[in-house]
């Protein structure tokens, strides 16, 4: 995560093959701490390396609602009872969970705990995380910025953006997500998407094909 934290945070990318899509664990080293962020189909992965690390699931960040970001939820709070976070525009999303392929259709509710909201600063284990809110994708996208780096959820993919044409979705305000405030970050920040690999604000604002930084048009 940010650099003057490296050594004491490792992040761990554990991936669903069914939609790419990424569960970010962060541990902090010198305890047995660990925070999750949209724990999806990979869930069973997940919980297999919090058991082999001696790690325990302290908080559960949504970056959205949709079911391959969120349908893991149940799984980690039943093996580690902790809060669950998601912006409330996205509390409509969880309803059409079990619609989306390779969900079980007895994967039970998500519940959420805590509304997320634009411009806080979560305090977790000496990280701060802000979170920044970019409808577009869905209502209550988010992303969360922690130092100089960022998950970016489905707002921001390398060389890529979220689809806007999803229930929830609207175009104009993704590309102000984007325009206005993902790309308003220094541009060595590293972007940790939703789905596929990493990349930074400054490639991204050069040469991502959907929406390119008005400077480089």
């Amino acid at each position: 995560m940010a650099e003057t934290l490296h050594d004491v945070l490792e992040l761990t990318i554990v991936v669903d093959p069914t939609y790419n899509q990424n569960c970010y664990v962060i541990h902090r080293r010198d305890s047995d701490a660990a925070l999750l962020i949209d724990p999806g189909l990979q869930h069973a992965r997940a919980l297999q390396l919090l058991e082999d690390s001696g790690w325990r699931c302290e908080r559960i960040l949504l970056t959205h609602g949709h079911g391959d970001h969120v349908n893991g939820v149940p799984a980690i709070v039943a093996a580690h009872p902790c809060p669950v976070a998601l912006h409330p525009a996205d509390r409509e999303q969880l309803v059409s969970m079990r619609f989306l392929p390779g969900i079980p259709a007895d994967t039970p509710d998500v519940h959420i705990d805590e509304d997320l909201s634009d411009g806080e600063v979560i305090a977790w284990n000496g990280l701060d995380i802000g979170v920044i809110h970019t409808p577009g994708h869905t209502r209550g996208s988010v992303c969360f910025l922690a130092g100089t780096d960022l998950v970016s959820g489905d707002t921001l993919f390398r060389r890529g953006v979220g689809r806007a044409d999803l229930p929830g979705g609207d175009w104009q305000q993704l590309v102000a997500s984007l325009e206005n405030r993902l790309y308003a970050l220094a541009p060595d920040t590293v972007v940790y998407p939703g789905h596929g690999q990493s990349t930074t604000i400054g490639q991204e604002m050069q040469s991502n094909p959907f929406i390119v930084h008005p400077r480089y048009r």
